[in-house]
């Protein structure tokens, strides 16, 4: 066997040891969330959040329960839950799990793994008030029926002043444009709902807005 060989031995079996990732080198982690849906007098719906105001990140803002991913969650879902449980007070057999949607690559740090579940009974939570300032729901009818106000964001990079100019004497030294990308906002009831809350809304009304039209047609027969 020649060198070549060797090497080639070499690599493949270091390489094929675990399958490939994501490269996190820029300070991404990953977390989990779940869009609730549970039963209202008013029919299914979709249940939020607030933010605790006296959270420092964030604060007020309405989201999905869920957050980072710990080394002890044996997957992503496992992580959805058990954020879910903690933040409103649940117990895990009280959640079922629908599926999961496509995991969103953040421009600000988080991998997010989206899951959609559904909550036996509303009555059961009991949030926890150091994260959680309330909670609403907003019925699947009414966010069928909200055309979401759709509104670009830009992206820029800045060289830091650690920035070795002299390697790149044509890089540009001020803010340079990379691309845009959109921003969601749903408002209901004097609520705003945007951001990844909302873009993971979009993308589940997106995705399955034809069966949960049927159903919610049933639902008022």
């Amino acid at each position: 066997m020649n060198k070549m060989d060797k090497l080639q031995q070499v690599l493949y079996e270091r390489l094929n040891r675990r399958p490939a990732g994501i490269d996190k080198l820029d300070r991404l982690w990953e977390a989990a969330v779940l869009l609730p849906l549970v039963q209202t007098d008013k029919g299914i719906a979709v249940l939020f959040e607030e933010r605790a105001h006296s959270l420092r990140r964030q604060p007020g803002e309405i989201c999905f329960p869920g957050g980072k991913v710990e080394c002890s969650d044996a997957n992503f879902a496992a992580a959805a839950v058990r954020e879910t449980c903690e933040e409103l007070g649940l117990l895990p057999q009280s959640i079922t799990l629908c599926g999961e949607l496509d995991s969103l690559v953040t421009h600000t740090g988080p991998i997010i793994h989206p899951f959609v579940g559904v909550l036996d009974d509303i009555s059961k939570i009991t949030y926890s008030a150091s994260e959680v300032e309330c909670i609403f729901t907003v019925p699947v009818k009414e966010l069928l029926a909200i055309t979401p106000k759709r509104c670009s964001m830009e992206l820029a990079d800045h060289p830091g002043e650690d920035f070795p100019f002299d390697l790149v004497p044509n890089r540009m030294r001020g803010w340079r444009k990379h691309k845009e990308y959109y921003v969601y906002f749903y408002e209901y009831e004097g609520r705003v709902i945007w951001g990844l809350t909302a873009r993971i809304l979009y993308a589940f009304l997106r995705r399955s807005g034809k069966e949960l039209a049927a159903f919610v047609s049933g639902e008022e027969r």
